[in-house]
């Protein structure tokens, strides 16, 4: 009997993405393609009124990128939005388009690669003292990973944003969790920063 021979086989070739849905499921599986940078002053609410009152004044399911860009554009690279005083009352219109906002921010992935931030909370109990671990301050090790950005009046949540966000933010619990033996921290991936009030 001769031996088989293989038939010839061809390399398959790369899938073209159509959809939107197929355009968000390959971003979903990669959360390193934010294009904004961080940005650690807070964002005044009271900037956010007129965009949000703009898509609050129609349907979402009538909402377009060019209707959601203006606010997708305010919101880059921001880590936190004042909600306080004067800013309350934007920074609560957004809250009222937030579930709105989230879904479309997660199926567009053109809107999405504005804003992504990922945010880091240490969790205090598991430390010595209840306090952030010392050498946070001595953080990163290397210039391979970027400096970290404390959320606005805290100690124990940071912020990333842009590329790599996800993996920096990882990057920084296990260097964390490497040096300060039980220690647990939390990992927020968001559609918009979080609102001081």
């Amino acid at each position: 009997m001769p031996p088989k021979t293989k038939k010839n086989s061809k390399a398959k070739e790369p899938r073209l993405l159509s959809t939107p849905q197929e355009i968000s499921d390959a971003y979903n599986e990669d959360f390193n393609i934010c294009l904004a940078e961080a940005n650690p002053e807070p964002l005044p609410g009271e900037m956010l009124l007129e965009p949000t009152t703009t898509l609050a004044s129609k349907p979402a399911s009538e909402w377009k990128d060019k209707d959601v860009r203006p606010l997708a554009e305010l919101l880059a690279g921001r880590i936190a939005i004042d909600g306080s005083g004067k800013n309350l009352p934007g920074a609560n219109a957004l809250g009222k388009i937030g579930s709105d906002f989230a879904e479309y921010v997660f199926t567009h992935p053109n809107i999405r690669s504005i804003i992504d931030p990922v945010y880091v909370v240490i969790d205090l109990t598991t430390t010595a003292g209840n306090a952030p671990p010392d050498n946070i301050n001595v953080y990163p090790p290397n210039r391979t990973h970027p400096v970290v950005v404390p959320f606005p009046g805290s100690n124990h949540v940071y912020a990333f944003n842009g590329a790599g966000s996800t993996d920096n933010a990882q990057h920084l619990i296990g260097w964390l969790q490497g040096t300060n033996l039980g220690l647990r921290a939390y990992v927020f991936n968001t559609p918009y920063a979080v609102v001081l009030y």
